[in-house]
This record gives structure tokens, sequence and C-alpha cells, in this order.
């Protein structure tokens, strides 16, 4: 004799396939399933009789009744007369099948169902929830055979993307199976498609999801997350079991694809050295393989430098620099390099400097976007034509990298376009002439407090941007809005004149880098 099992186990059971349901599952138990053929109104004189057509005793005490035949749109008595007779039978639920199958039971249904306290569950398969109702009947053993089984057959077949297989496992297993890192953030299966990044509330409760290791030998796994709800100990104990098989296909799939975005990063690596010696002079076959990489060596050339602020695995951090460039609707082609990336973006003819600008503040934008996931400093160099161009707007956009090292109040950030100049005039701000000018012109702001002097020198860098200043800051565009307007009226100068503007932030520079006696 099977033993009960909790209703709530089976309305849980997402491979069920409940649309809706009147009723509460709470404490019922059900220990058997009952399907009956023919019309309503047979089934009806069957549950009255508690015989079959055939007239086989039936015992519907503490069970499941299932209708094959779905039940008419229209009101009937036929159905309401179903469910009293179902009641008064013992039957704790009743799932039906509707006939415009849109799960919205009719509402006479609704009412009896609440009266006599028999729940009714609508359902989009009457023979799929009877086989998934009856694997739970079934005893741990049955159900953990059919789940491993289930998701054997998906890893053997073909599969393209982890995606698609996570896809798959999922719906072998009734559950969605997700990837998520060892501090249980999720992990992308697409990174690069639309919408590829779900939202997510947080680490699940660890009393209620499932996890199974990818790389066993590996501490620091990523791992299969399965987060069922309420289950029976059984069904935990199968999804487990058949979690620990798929995690060997995820396992595979993912050493396959590290292997060949390793392959490929060598290969760029060794294509961009190879231009870079060549001083930008390339061949007919370089070209060929460029163009296999979807480089552009003609036209127009700004390139940029990204230099991780702390240790992080390059090859795999890549796709997360490709998604904060691509949201900011900037296709580069980048490349791995020993600690970080370069990249750089072509145009067929040669941007205004508005275009410039615009591209400037999208990389910053996306190197706010990246620092989620790493610390970067960011060099962009300038404007360049011509395959030279790409070799000699990388080597300016390395050394602004370097120099980003040290301009916190600016983010991190420099753009090498008013570089050359700014570093030529800040020889100047050292010397003993300029420096004490240089205090007496911001002294208001020395009293006020650091932060008028920090937020002037962060929007003087961020070319007079309130919204980037903010950001940098983190603080509201509207605090960044009121420290400007008092910075303004402390020391009476026009922000709005470019020399004016030249002038604040070689004294800004000279002070900050003055060194404390």
């Amino acid at each position: 004799m099977i033993p009960p099992i909790p209703l709530w186990s089976v309305t849980n059971h997402s491979t069920a396939g409940v649309m809706e349901s009147v009723g509460e599952p709470r404490s019922a138990t059900v220990s058997s399933l009952v399907a009956l053929s023919g019309s309503l109104a047979e089934v009806n004189r069957q549950v009255r009789e508690q015989r079959t057509l055939d007239g086989d005793p039936l015992t519907l005490h503490n069970c499941i009744l299932i209708p094959l035949e779905p039940l008419p749109s229209r009101v009937s008595w036929d159905v309401e007369a179903l469910l009293a007779l179902s009641s008064a039978a013992g039957v704790v639920a009743l799932a039906v099948k509707l006939q415009n199958d849109d799960g919205a039971l009719p509402p006479n249904v609704r009412r009896l169902a609440e009266r006599l306290g028999l729940l009714v569950l609508a359902v989009h398969n009457t023979w799929q929830f009877g086989v998934a109702a009856q694997e739970l009947m079934s005893g741990a053993a049955h159900l953990q055979g059919q789940l491993i089984s289930r998701v054997a057959a998906e890893c053997r077949t073909p599969y393209g993307t982890l995606a698609h297989l996570l896809q798959r496992l999922g719906a072998a297993i009734g559950h969605e199976v997700t990837l998520v890192d060892p501090s249980g953030k999720l992990i992308s299966a697409d990174p690069l498609g639309p919408g590829s990044v779900p939202e997510t509330d947080g680490p699940q409760s660890a009393a209620t999801e499932i996890l199974a290791p990818v790389h066993r030998e590996q501490e620091n796994s990523p791992r299969l997350r399965v987060v069922p709800g309420p289950t029976l100990d059984q069904e935990r104990s199968a999804i487990r079991a058949a979690l620990e098989v798929a995690a060997i296909a995820v396992s595979e799939l993912l050493s396959r694809q590290r292997l060949e975005r390793e392959r490929d990063a060598r290969h760029r690596i060794a294509l961009l050295g190879q231009l870079i010696d060549n001083a930008g002079d390339v061949t007919p076959s370089f070209r060929a393989r460029a163009l296999e990489l979807g480089w552009t060596l003609d036209g127009f050339h700004i390139a940029f430098r990204v230099i991780t602020r702390e240790s992080v695995d390059l090859v795999a951090r890549k796709p997360d620099l490709d998604r904060a460039l691509m949201r900011e609707k900037i296709e580069a082609s980048t490349v791995e390099q020993s600690d970080g990336w370069s990249g750089w973006l072509s145009f067929p003819s040669k941007p205004g400097p508005a275009e410039v600008s615009r591209v400037s503040s999208a990389l910053r934008r996306a190197q706010r976007e990246l620092a989620a996931t790493v610390a970067t400093q960011f060099g962009v160099g300038r404007l360049q034509a011509q395959p030279e161009g790409i070799v000699s707007s990388l080597e300016e956009a390395n050394d602004a990298a370097r120099i980003a090292g040290a301009r916190e109040n600016s983010g991190y950030f420099v753009h090498v376009d008013r570089l050359d100049m700014a570093q030529l005039l800040l020889i100047w701000t050292r010397t003993d002439t300029f420096r004490p000018a240089a205090r007496e012109l911001l002294a208001p702001l020395l009293k006020a407090g650091p932060e008028l002097l920090q937020t002037l020198t962060t929007f003087l860098d961020c070319e007079s941007s309130l919204t980037e200043t903010a950001a940098i800051l983190n603080v509201h565009r509207n605090t960044v809005s009121d420290r400007i307007k008092r910075i303004q009226s402390l020391i009476a100068i026009n922000l709005e004149d470019p020399e004016a503007r030249l002038a604040l932030q070689l004294a800004c520079r000279s002070v900050l880098t003055e060194k404390p006696e």
C-alpha cells in the first residue's frame, strides 16, 4: 500500500501543470489517484455508485479524482453535481481540464468548491497531471530513477549554448535550473544576448534551494541551483541526484567553452602583437585574419586601454567588458592583455569633436558599469587614421591608463585629447610662483572643507558634466549642482569662461599635488 503524501506536494509539483486552484491543501493527504473516462454524466454515475463503467468497485476516499474529459465551458448542473458527489465520496481534490484551457474556473464552481471545502485544480493536461502525481506517490526510488533518466536523455542529445542546456534540464527536472557562483549570485547563461542578465532578488534561502557543484575538484566551483519550494524529502532527494548528473554535462560544456575562449584569446593577442610590432604596416594575409575577427583596420580609430585594479580572470571577465560596451552602443574590437584589455572603435569617415566627446562619455559610463564586476582604470587615445593609427592611439591610451591610476577625482579615467597640454601646464603649476597664487585663489574653498575642492576638481575633469561628476562622487546630481553654485559664490569666477575653467583646473591640481610640510 502506498503511504499517504501531503496534497501540497502534488499541487507544487511543476510538471503537474496546475494553472489555477480553489481552496488550500493545508494538512490534507492523498493516498491514491483515480482517473475516470466517459461523459460528465457517466463520471457522475461512477462517483455516485463508486463503481467503474465495467462494474468494478472504486475507492474514492482520500483520492485525487481526475475526469479525463474536459468540463463544459457553459454553466452546467452536471458540473455542480460532480463537485457535490465528489465531496460526499471523500475525494480530497478534483483535477479538471477546462474546455477553453485558459485556467479560469467558472464563478459557480469556485463558490461551490469553497462551500464544500473541496480543492479543485484546473490543469493543462489531465494525463500529464496524473503521471506527475503518480510519480510522487510511487516513492523516492521510482521518482529518482525517472528524473535521472530524463536528465541523462537530455545530456545525450546534442546541445549548443549553456542557456539551451539549462532550459532543457529544467524541463526534465520539472523546476527551473540556474547557474550561480559560490556566493549565490546568478551567472548569466548567455552574457551577450539581449536581456541576458535576469533580475534576481538575491541569494535564495539555503533551506529551500538545492545545489550541485559543477566542477567537483574546484572549491569555488559554480553551482547548479533549483529552488523547488515546499516539497517532499523524497522529491528533494530525487532532484539532488538528478542535478548531480546534470552537473557532469554542464561541467563538460563550460570546460569546452573555456578552451575555446582561451584559444580565441591567444589568437587575438598574437594578431594585435603583430600589428603593433609592424607599426600598423599590414599584409593581405593579415587583413584576411583580422577580417575573420571582425576587426576594422581602415578609416579612423579611437583606442582605449583598460587596466584592472585587482587580480581577475581576464578571459572569463572579457564578456563583462563587451557587455558594458554594447549597452553603451559601443561596437569595439577588444583584446585581452596581461593586466586588462585593449580595444578600439572604428569610423568610416572622420567624426567631429561632438562625436569624439560622445564616445569618451560612453566609455566612461561603460567603466562605471564594469565597476560592478571589477575595478579598472581607463585610458582613451586620440582619434587616429588607418591601421597605423590604431597602434598610435593604443600607445596613447596605454599611457593615459597608467596616469589614470593616480586620478581618483576623475574616476580613474583619462582621455588623451587634453592630456598633452594638461601635463605640460601641470609642470608649471608646481613652481614656487604658481602655488601661492593657487592657494590664494582656492582659499575660500579650503576653508569650507575638502568636499568643495574635490567636487570642483572632479567637475572640471569631467568637462563640466554634472551627471558624470555625481556618478564619480556617488552623490545626487542636485547635490553637485548646489555645490557648484556655492563654489561660484565663494570664489566669484565664471565657470562658463574656458580660460577661467583652465586656471581653476590647474590651481586645483597644484593644491592637490602639494605635499604637506
